[in-house]
């Protein structure tokens, strides 16, 4: 069955009714491995602020902007990816209650706040984990509905916030109508924050390409490939792109991803629930992948780095 929309869930139930939230969050990640997720426990206006510095960000001068080429870290580098025609800033997860990596003055000024929506963010992720824990039916002994929240870890996780901007400008500026390529995320899970203008599109059931239009207040979610391992492809890593719409031809897209990982030294072995599959999948060395591993080499695969 090809799926036409991508599903909507209300989280405001979950915490009276989670199992009612967390099997149509289930339904949803098991076909499409979309949702938009409305209801959530994040303020409007922390959202609305972080969307504000991004736009300041990006409109400051080139130079202020350009120091961060030369930070090494794969998780800071500014990169073009996935034929990514706009810009980005990544934030690594606070440690410690400070940046992972030194900061723009901008960032620096609003660090205490970055750091709050980051762990919100979090928090936020861990709840639709939750969800995949409860649907799955995960046994207490093997960590119940917590399973997937003791893999991931706030500090020293690979978690990204990342900001980002596709400037606006007519369609031939850009040579085709696509910009940024079909690629699916790598952790476990995404959020996304989009803001005034859309552009996502989704390759619905694998085969044809369906629109993400913008809801008011609600947070897209998708499965990453790491989770669609963990559970033997029960859960979908499902691909999607970002396309030329004719409003880009005088407005800028600004989005806001949180890639949510599972700590590095989490080994990707299937889920203990009687939904998975569990068979192991196993590297080139015969041995199980963990998190970090996985992506290092996805990574490695996909970033060309400055030096």
């Amino acid at each position: 069955m090809v799926v036409e929309s991508i599903p909507v869930v209300d989280f405001s139930d979950f915490k009276s009714n989670p199992k009612k939230v967390a099997q149509e969050v289930f339904e949803a990640c098991k076909s499409i491995g979309f949702f938009y997720m409305i209801n959530h426990d994040l303020p409007k206006q922390d959202i609305d602020k972080a969307f504000e510095l991004s736009k300041q960000y990006f409109d400051l001068p080139s130079e202020e902007k350009h120091w961060i080429l030369r930070i090494k870290d794969k998780a800071t580098i500014k990169i073009d990816i996935f034929l990514f025609v706009g810009r980005g800033f990544n934030f690594r997860n606070f440690e410690n209650g400070k940046p992972f990596a030194p900061l723009p003055e901008l960032f620096q000024n609003n660090a205490d706040f970055l750091q709050k929506f980051s762990e919100d963010c979090h928090a936020t992720a861990m709840q639709v984990l939750e969800s995949f824990a409860i649907a799955l039916e995960i046994p207490e002994e093997k960590g119940g509905r917590s399973f997937f929240a003791k893999s991931h870890v706030y500090e020293g996780s690979a978690e990204v916030l990342r900001f980002l901007k596709y400037p606006r400008g007519g369609e031939a500026t850009y040579k085709e109508p696509v910009r940024a390529g079909a690629h699916s995320d790598y952790g476990s899970i995404t959020l996304l924050f989009q803001k005034d203008v859309p552009g996502l599109e989704v390759q619905a059931s694998r085969t044809q390409w369906i629109s993400a239009p913008l809801i008011p207040g609600a947070i897209i979610v998708n499965v990453g490939d790491q989770m669609e391992l963990w559970t033997n492809g029960l859960l979908k890593s499902t691909k999607h792109r970002v396309t030329f719409l004719p409003e880009h031809n005088h407005l800028d897209r600004y989005s806001m991803p949180f890639f949510v990982h599972p700590n590095d030294n989490v080994p990707l072995a299937p889920v203990p629930s009687k939904y998975v599959d569990q068979s192991v999948t196993l590297d080139e060395n015969g041995h199980i992948y963990t998190a970090g591993e996985h992506l290092r080499s996805r990574l490695d695969a996909t970033y060309d780095y400055k030096q």
